[in-house]
C-alpha cells in the first residue's frame, strides 16, 4: 500500500476517532493511528479502496480475519477507545 493510495475504513463507527465508510487519502488520521499503535487487529479493517468489495465480504464471513477483528473492534467500549487514543 502507497502513501497515497486511498484507503477505507470498514470496522464499526467509533466516536470521535473514525466512521465506518470512512476514505482517506493522505494517510490516516493521528487517533486512528494511535488506535492501530495499540490495537493491530484493526489494521484488517483499514483496506485499499482497490480490494474493498472481498474486504467488505471478508468482514461479513464469520471466522475471517476481518469478521474477527471487527467483532474486538466493536467490543471496545467508548472509554477504552478514549484512554487508548488520547493518552495513558
Amino acid at each position: 500500500m502507497t502513501n497515497n493510495e486511498q484507503v477505507m475504513y470498514i470496522g464499526p463507527t467509533l466516536r470521535g476517532v473514525a466512521k465506518s465508510g470512512a476514505v482517506f487519502s493522505d494517510g490516516i488520521p493521528k487517533k486512528l493511528e494511535k488506535l492501530a499503535a495499540k490495537k493491530p487487529i484493526i489494521k484488517n479493517l483499514i483496506v485499499p479502496i482497490s480490494g474493498i468489495v472481498q474486504a467488505k465480504k471478508d468482514v461479513d464471513t464469520e471466522g475471517t480475519v476481518a469478521a474477527v477483528a471487527y467483532d474486538r473492534i466493536s467490543a471496545l467500549s467508548e472509554a477504552e477507545v478514549r484512554k487508548l487514543t488520547e493518552g495513558e
